[in-house]
């Protein structure tokens, strides 16, 4: 069964230094550092209450990774799903029919996993990992959002359900942005997907631009948002003032991809 979100990875050139803003200035613990040669790659997991962040830097040329790394530079690379037996799952997957990259399980940084083909998902490269005994775990909420852009809501709505058994219970069309934001909810954390609704609309450019994907963002609740951009602040990051979110009754900052290695950070106060 799939029942969180494990972590999301992003491509880096150097894990060290991308520790620097990891570790150092947002806080959070390495829980796991490894060399796996036979893929080509350092990983560095680190952990955000329920879920982590992975590092991946390429450590030779001929890989998939270095690849991505030379062609979409530092940017997020895929979405990873917690399950309990990632074997019965690819069962299950191919018995759907469904573009694999893995035929079986393989090691990974979290453990046994496999990879869905970005092709059977819209662009979003998702893994399914079962970790190993001893690994990370946290009841705590780490992510409060990522977000998916598709072109056809409807279509993506029904893979998302076939492939990670991910359903939309919640939307929100944010007045005068031309968009939908469908919330899928994955342990504590959702995953949202956005759709046009106006053919003119930010939304429906971009998604003509860019094409379907996974943005490479993820949003952190904190409790005062005016505390943490003045922490972040003073630690010489640029953030811009806190204003009005997307989603009802919130404000939000964030810290840009460009100063957290491609993987930009918001951060998200309710006015519960």
């Amino acid at each position: 069964m799939i029942d969180r979100i494990h972590h999301v990875g992003i491509v880096v050139h150097s894990a060290d230094t991308a520790l620097g803003f990891f570790r150092d200035t947002l806080g959070l613990a390495v829980t796991e550092d490894r060399v796996i040669d036979e893929q080509g790659v350092r990983g560095v997991l680190l952990g955000v209450g329920e879920n982590e962040i992975e590092l991946l830097e390429p450590t030779r040329d001929d890989t998939g990774v270095a690849r991505f790394l030379a062609t979409r530079g530092q940017t997020m690379h895929h979405i990873c799903f917690n399950t309990d037996s990632v074997d019965a799952e690819l069962t299950r997957l191919k018995g759907l029919g469904v573009d694999l990259i893995d035929q079986e399980p393989r090691d990974g940084l979290a453990g046994r996993i496999a990879f869905i083909h970005p092709k059977a998902a819209h662009g979003v490269l998702i893994e399914l990992a079962t970790p190993p005994a001893g690994a990370h775990t946290s009841h705590a909420k780490g992510f409060d959002h990522l977000a998916v852009t598709v072109a056809d809501y409807a279509a993506a709505q029904a893979t998302w359900e076939r492939l990670v058994g991910l359903k939309v219970t919640g939307e929100v069309r944010p007045e005068g942005r031309g968009m939908v934001i469908g919330q899928m909810h994955s342990g504590q954390a959702v995953v949202e997907l956005i759709a046009a609704t106006s053919p003119d609309s930010p939304m429906a450019q971009r998604i003509a631009e860019q094409g379907e994907r996974a943005s490479s963002m993820v949003a952190i609740e904190v409790k005062d948002i005016d505390v943490e951009v003045a922490k972040y602040r003073a630690k010489g990051l640029t953030l811009p003032d806190p204003a009005s979110g997307a989603l009802p009754n919130s404000r939000t900052s964030t810290i840009s991809a460009e100063q957290a290695f491609g993987l930009a950070i918001q951060l998200i106060q309710f006015d519960r």
